[in-house]
This record gives structure tokens, sequence and C-alpha cells, in this order.
């Protein structure tokens, strides 16, 4: 395999530690003694596909050769915490999972499993994650793991071999099975201060979208108890660090749009566009004093003043944003 050739000595009995761990009984001990969570910790070497912050990565300790995980990025517990853009996500990563170890594998079946409760996971603190197990005979019903031919990072280059099947379902689902009456809610803010600069931020990592553009506060609306007007407001506190009155912004567009996605596409060696259609709704704030401190938060990493002169030429803001700043009345 590619990246075996280049691990030293003790990688590569690390690698065989993982491969063996199921067949030999070693790990009942190993996920007791981590103390941490592990899917807050993913190792990106492992991972070989990613959308919406939802990931496929190959399992350390596998059942069978093959198994894979889909992962939230998010610590969460349950299905019922998952937004409904990462719910559609997983519902497509199902879709694309048998199909790829159908042709990674010659494996037609498989077995998605996910397990609730804390006596259910062996994993610390319940983070939500769905195995993706190959099932060539009815005897991994009982999890009799088997003698593994191939190491974790064998496992995930072997995967992602198949990086043109990958992006060709991924395409195949959003055309096929994507509801397109079934619009995301995104509920976005202009804050502008006495400069008539323009807030953005740049995005952490794991919710950095493709392209790579940079954007104002806000984000998907999934809670309907309240006003839209509202949950902006507490999306604005969570990424930024002010509070601000709902009743003092204003909407200023409403667009359906294929928004970028939130895509990790360099685990693939091949172009990818996820498509998502969502209903953004833009409101506007003025008169913000620039020397109010923010906080950065939540998928937030920093802030910038653009200066609104500069954003219609402004390589890293979508058409979609500069089209409702163009069309501003101030």
């Amino acid at each position: 395999m590619a990246h075996s050739t280049s691990l030293t000595p003790g990688e590569q009995a690390k690698q065989i530690r993982y491969r063996d761990a199921r067949s030999s009984g070693a790990y009942d001990d190993i996920w007791k003694s981590v103390g941490k969570c592990v899917f807050c910790d993913l190792r990106d070497k492992y991972v070989f596909f990613e959308e919406n912050g939802i990931v496929m990565t190959v399992s350390l300790y596998a059942y069978i050769d093959g198994h894979f995980m889909i992962v939230p990025r998010r610590h969460i517990r349950s299905i019922k915490e998952l937004t409904q853009a990462e719910w559609d996500t997983i519902r497509k990563f199902t879709y694309i999972a048998k199909k790829l170890i159908k042709e990674v594998y010659g494996i037609s079946g498989m077995q998605l499993v996910q397990k609730d409760g804390a006596n259910a996971q062996s994993t610390v603190d319940q983070h939500l994650h769905f195995h993706c197990v190959p099932f060539d005979a009815p005897d991994l019903a009982v999890w009799n793991y088997r003698k593994l031919k191939h190491t974790p990072l064998e496992n995930a280059e072997l995967y992602r071999t198949a990086h043109k099947k990958i992006a060709k379902l991924s395409t195949k689902f959003d055309q096929k099975y994507k509801k397109p009456s079934g619009l995301r809610i995104v509920c976005d803010l202009i804050i502008i201060n006495e400069k008539d600069e323009i807030l953005f931020e740049e995005r952490v990592d794991w919710a950095k979208f493709a392209p790579d553009y940079i954007t104002i506060p806000g984000g998907g609306i999934d809670d309907f108890s309240e006003t839209l007007e509202v949950e902006l407001a507490r999306e604005v506190a969570e990424e930024i660090g002010i509070g601000i009155d709902p009743r003092a912004i204003t909407l200023v567009s409403s667009l359906v749009e294929i928004a970028p996605a939130l895509a990790t596409t360099h685990h693939l060696y091949a172009g990818h566009k996820p498509q998502n259609r969502s209903l953004r709704n833009t409101y506007v704030l003025t008169g913000f004093d620039s020397a109010t401190p923010l906080t950065p938060g939540d998928d937030c990493e920093s802030t910038l003043w653009v200066p609104r002169g500069e954003v219609a030429n402004h390589p890293r803001i979508s058409d979609g944003l500069k089209w409702s700043i163009q069309s501003l009345k101030l």
C-alpha cells in the first residue's frame, strides 16, 4: 500500500496492533483506557470523505476489512441532536457507503450499526457515530472479528483510490434523491460600522466552505419555536460574542440559492461540487461601533472588517452575498 512503505518500523507495528486488536481480544482493554473522546480527535489521515461537517473515516479497530464509520465532527450523543443538513448528509453517506464497499471490496451487503446509550457504546462520552460494516456472511451478526489483511492506513488508501466513484455517487445522489421542496433556511446578518465597513468571518477548518469563502455571522435555522430574527441573534452571539436586539435588524434579501457546501474535499483526488439548495434570509444592522470587542466562537475562527466599496471585487465573497450587499439602500 502507498503509505506503508513510508512508515517507520514503530509506526508500522502500531498499524498492525490496530489491525489485530479485534481478533486478538486486545480491544476490550484499549477503549477503556483512552480517557478522551476519540471522535473529537479524528486523525485526518484516516478520513477519506467529508461534507457538511460529517466525515467518512476508517475504523482503527475494524470488524472486517473495509469497515469504516460515518461520524459528525460536532460532539453530539443522539440522532435527535442532528441538524437537518447533518441528517441529510448522513442519509446521503449511507447511500454512498453500500455502493463504495461493493466497488472496493466486492461485497454487496452492508450492516449499518448505530449504538445508542451508555451501555451500548464502547466509546468515551457517547459521541454519535455509525458503523458501515461489509457483510459477507451471517456470522458477522455475532461479531466474530476477523484476522485482518489491512492496517487502518491501508484501508483508508484503498477507499481513496475509489475517489472517482465517491464523487460520482455524491453527484448522483444530489441529482436523484435530494428533495428540492425541502429547503433549508439560513439567516445571516450584514453588520455595518460607522466607517462603512462590513464584518466578515474566517471559518474554522472543519466548517470551511468549498470554495473557501469568508462569511457574515449567521447560520442554519433548526429551531422554529422562536422567530427567525431571535434565532439569528442567538447565532450571532455564539459566533462573535455580542448581543443584538432582534427588533433592530431589517430583512434586506430573501433568496433561494445553491449554497456552497461545508465540504473538505482535499481527501479526494478528484473534483467534487456538492449542491445545497437553501432559502437564505439576509438582514442588516447599521451604526455598529467598530470598537466593540468581538469574541470568535462556534464555527468562527476570527473576524475582519471589509470596506463596503471593496466587496464587489473581493475574490472570497460569494456572488449571492455580494448581490445582497450591493442591493442595500443605505
